[in-house]
């Protein structure tokens, strides 16, 4: 298992696609505020979108703010994995036109 903060900070772009091809099936988790990272990610599925991605959410109730981590519900898995399959948007971009980023 990997733990990396803000993996892509200052590696050149082949490094990046260095250190995801070492990932291999290893699990991950990779936090990241530049869009980079999220853009050198491919998809083969609907399903692998969804193992992918955990979203973060913010909720209020009677007892006050609360975040909820989930994975993308199979609707917004699958809207997601269409727009990637056209091959026109990076992966940031479709993340954010679909408000899952």
């Amino acid at each position: 298992m990997l733990i990396a903060d803000e993996l892509v900070n200052g590696l050149h772009h082949d490094w990046i696609s260095a250190c995801l091809d070492e990932l291999g099936e290893r699990q991950a988790f990779l936090t990241s505020q530049n869009p980079l990272l999220l853009d050198f990610l491919r998809f083969d599925s609907v399903e692998e979108v969804r193992q992918t991605f955990i979203l973060c959410e913010r909720a209020s109730n009677d007892a006050g703010a609360q975040l909820i981590w989930r994975n993308p519900t199979e609707d917004e898995a699958e809207s997601f994995f269409l727009a990637y399959q056209t091959g026109i948007q990076r992966v940031s971009d479709i993340l954010l036109t679909k408000g899952l980023w």
